[in-house]
């Protein structure tokens, strides 16, 4: 059996479609992990994995959020996910992470704690023998 015969394909694909329709950065790293987690409860069920996946993310009312839940939203400027501590006239969230969108961004060298970058050509770089020139989809 090849690659190509097993349930992994739908994995791909799945991760092929939340790449081109999840734009919150943070949701899109939820639904990894839990993709991942999944896995580790079913490993040799990929196909479970890919109809469990498949179903984990689901719209909420904002009037319906119950205390302690983690939820993930999306603003007319960024992302925001966090656990609702409370609700009423305004969403309170606790542990809160925060995406905005900016078009230029200016960073004190000093304030820097890190960076890091993709190699684009990894494979071309480490197995060259296997790049060959194919149609993108």
């Amino acid at each position: 059996m090849s690659f190509k015969e097993t349930d992994f394909t739908g994995t791909i694909g799945f991760l092929k479609s939340l790449l081109a329709n999840q734009k919150d950065p943070i949701l899109f790293r939820a639904m990894v992990e839990k993709l991942v987690n999944i896995y580790d409860q079913l490993p040799v069920y990929p196909g479970l994995v890919n109809m469990c996946i498949g179903q984990a993310q689901k719209a909420v009312e904002p009037k319906d959020l119950k205390r302690g839940q983690k939820v993930f939203v999306t603003t007319d400027t960024g992302y925001v996910s966090g656990i609702v501590a409370k609700t009423g006239n305004y969403l309170h969230l606790k542990n809160t992470l925060v995406v905005t969108e900016e078009k230029n961004t200016e960073l004190d060298f000093g304030e820097i704690k890190q960076v890091a970058s993709i190699n684009d050509n990894v494979v071309e770089d480490l197995w060259p023998s296997l790049v060959f020139d194919k149609e993108q989809k």
